[in-house]
């Protein structure tokens, strides 16, 4: 099953269920029209065994999340500014998605597990930044104490790059 994002096409043989669900166009069976209160994940993918939600940023204007190294504490200041943004960004699709899900009573959502896989094309050396950020923000492979059950198993930041190694079998590919 095939499914493109941001410019990106990815592929998940097996999967049951594989879809835009930030879906714009309201002829799709899978626009939710909440767009203008909540936000959602690029897609998602209903497997066997678990669920995945993709966040796919392509960021076409680079200079918007501009994380080099600051030469001063203005710059500095600028840059946690543009991390705490993508963060906050990133929880709040995964937060929405979920309860979008829930709601649907979507088969398999969230009854079996969640997996959080977020793909920006950011160098290697910001993705562990980014995945530190989000580890923190986000109860991903942990739940309170009273929970029955986890939100997510995992919470996964990777490039275009570092998805194809992780995850051979379902192959990515700029279109």
């Amino acid at each position: 099953m095939k499914v493109r994002a941001d410019g990106f096409e990815f592929e998940f043989p097996g999967a049951l269920d594989a879809f835009v669900f930030d879906e714009k166009d309201k002829s799709q069976p899978s626009f939710h029209g909440l767009s203008h209160a909540m936000r959602a994940v690029d897609l998602v993918v209903e497997l066997p065994n678990d669920t995945l939600f993709i966040e796919v940023k392509d960021f076409h204007a680079p200079d918007d999340y501009n994380f080099k190294a600051a030469a001063n504490d203005d710059e500095q200041g600028q840059r946690r500014e543009r991390m705490n943004h993508l963060r906050d960004v990133l929880v709040h699709k995964f937060r929405d998605t979920w309860l979008y899900r829930w709601s649907e009573r979507a088969a398999g959502t969230p009854d079996k597990p969640v997996r959080y896989l977020c793909v920006l094309s950011l160098d290697n050396g910001l993705l562990g930044t980014v995945r530190k950020e989000l580890h923190q923000a986000l109860p991903a492979g942990s739940a309170g104490p009273r929970w029955q059950r986890e939100l997510a198993t995992a919470c996964v930041v990777l490039n275009p790059q570092r998805w194809n190694s992780a995850f051979p079998a379902w192959p990515l590919n700029r279109y």
